[in-house]
Parts: structure tokens; sequence; C-alpha cells
């Protein structure tokens, strides 16, 4: 007749050994998933306001401006020649509805926007101003300024988790990237 056959004792210990051995180096990985995104995510809003801004400044040569520009049907204000360093600016580059919504206490209170929050026109002297690191500007009475633009869920600080612009119109230069230390 018929054998029933079945695991020992022994082939169970083993496969749960291994299950377990799999788990302890496998779930560091899935457990910093989310970091890695807010991470991507704030690469990604970098690289596109790059772009956005040579786009921007395509036009300004273009147009030969200095004031303003118009950018797919919205104005962007210019500070010495370049895109002023505005939340209305990144709002306008990465094409961001207006949030509903503002806190003064971006240092202590995260982010609670539908996705990210945005904050303009900083300098050196300025209460709440976050140097980005790298890009130290000089305190010369608010012209060269720089804007963030940062996740939900996130405060707004130097090694933090943000995409910047800094307009230093006293050098007659930007500068733009992400930091992604604090993700």
């Amino acid at each position: 007749m018929f054998k029933k056959q079945g695991f020992t004792l022994i082939e169970l210990i083993v496969v749960i050994v291994v299950l377990g051995i799999l788990a302890v180096v496998a779930a560091p990985r899935f457990l910093n998933l989310s970091s890695n995104a807010y991470e991507a995510s704030i690469q990604g809003v970098g690289g596109a306001l790059k772009t956005s801004l040579q786009l921007a400044e395509s036009r300004i040569v273009i147009d030969n401006a200095q004031d303003s520009i118009d950018y797919q049907g919205e104005t962007i204000s210019l500070t010495n020649g370049l895109p002023a360093a505005s939340a209305a600016t990144l709002r306008v580059l990465l094409n961001i509805e207006v949030p509903p919504s503002w806190t003064r206490n971006w240092q202590t209170v995260p982010c609670d926007e539908p996705e990210f929050c945005i904050l303009g026109n900083m300098f050196p002297g300025k209460n709440g101003y976050v140097e980005v690191p790298n890009y130290p500007l000089s305190s010369n009475g608010g012209l060269d300024r720089a804007s963030y633009i940062w996740p939900r869920g996130y405060v707004l600080e130097s090694e933090g988790c943000y995409a910047f612009y800094i307009n230093e119109a006293s050098k007659e230069v930007y500068h733009t990237g992400s930091v992604t230390s604090g993700c």
C-alpha cells in the first residue's frame, strides 16, 4: 500500500533557521525603502528644477529679458538677470499648485502639504534661513537668496531632505541641487 511520508523534525528546524537567516539579511533592506523613496523623490525634484532653470535661462537669453520672463504662461521675476529665488518661482518652474495652508515653523513642524512644502526668499540673517551645505551665502543685505522644497513629513534643516535653488545675484550665478543626507 501507500507509505505516508512527511517532514522530519530536523527538516522543519532547518527550514525555520534558513527563513530566519533570510529575514535577518533581507528585512533591513526592505525597511529602508521609504527613506530611499524620499531620497529619490527629492533627487527627481532637484533634477526637474535644474532642467526648468536651464529652460528659463534660455528664455532670458532669447527675450533679452531684464526684469521678468514668461514661462509657460506664467511670469517669473528676475534678480540680476536670473530667476528670483522665491517660492513663486519654484511653483512656476515645477508647475506646483500653491499650498492651501502655511506655517512659519518649518524648522520644527513637519511639512503637512499634499506632497511638498516650498519656502523662498531666504538669506543669511533672516529668521529661519537654512544654510545649504557647500553653498554658504554671504550676508550682503539679502541680495543673494535661497529657496527650498521638501517633502511631506520632514522639517527644513541644513542636513535634511530637500531640493534647493540659490540665486547668488552678487556673483550673477545660480546653484541648484538636492540634499538627501536627512531622508
